[in-house]
């Protein structure tokens, strides 16, 4: 008697194990269901949030000739979102809004080349590069071309690490020093108007060339981004 008594405990116990199984395969045949069905608006809702913190990180760099551009594709990933917004969970359709309102905010803000220079921060710059010729009206035209020599150095060190208002001051302490040069030309020598004028090229290859690999990172991660 002992022995049946055990083997029916037993076999309630398997009976129960397998009911067990059995719910938890249901439920998670359910589940996969729910997200097979679910999968396609929410992938594109998440390449939408990918896409909008990349515009974010790069906010301000981002020029306003640049901005109709950002603003259509934002506007065909939406498009794409709406149409199956039924399909999105709470959350996500939450999030779907948060994201429209965050998109707006960034458009309502001033992009990088409306916003002027600072005075203080030309100042900076131009003790930075410009070293012991900082004081740019006071250049004598037998330092001119040293002065130029100094700028080149300190941007060909600096570079790496610049985004585009750097190059902008940059910019504004050359074009500075041209007007000081252009006060003072008739004293240059041949010799320095060649070699002030093959620094101000390389200056502006410089930046052409960042402008491109920049150009190039943000066109790569937007592709990479759209296929996730």
């Amino acid at each position: 008697m002992h022995i049946w008594r055990i083997l029916k405990l037993a076999v309630v116990l398997f009976l129960c194990l397998q009911l067990s199984v059995s719910a938890q395969e249901s439920e998670s045949n359910t589940i996969s269901y729910s997200e097979r069905q679910e999968a396609p608006v929410e992938q594109d809702l998440r390449q939408l949030k990918d896409w909008v913190r990349l515009q974010s990180d790069k906010i301000s760099t981002t020029t306003r000739a640049e901005w109709p551009a950002i603003k259509s594709e934002f506007a065909r990933h939406a498009s794409k979102i709406e149409s199956g917004f039924h399909n999105l969970s709470d959350n996500s359709k939450r999030e779907f809004l948060e994201l429209k309102t965050r998109f707006e905010e960034m458009e309502s803000k001033p992009l990088y080349d409306e916003i002027p220079l600072q005075a203080e921060e030309v100042k900076l710059r131009e003790k930075e590069l410009l070293g012991g010729f900082s004081n740019i009206q006071n250049i004598k035209p037998t330092h001119m071309r040293d002065a130029y020599i100094t700028f080149m150095q300190n941007v060909r060190v600096k570079r790496q690490n610049w985004i585009p208002r750097d190059w902008d001051y940059a910019d504004y302490v050359l074009q500075k020093l041209g007007n000081r040069k252009a006060t003072v030309e008739s004293q240059l020598t041949t010799l320095d108007e060649i070699k002030i004028r093959t620094l101000i090229g390389e200056f502006h290859a410089l930046r052409s060339g960042q402008e491109f690999k920049e150009n190039q990172k943000a066109k790569n991660k937007a592709k990479s981004t759209g296929k996730n």
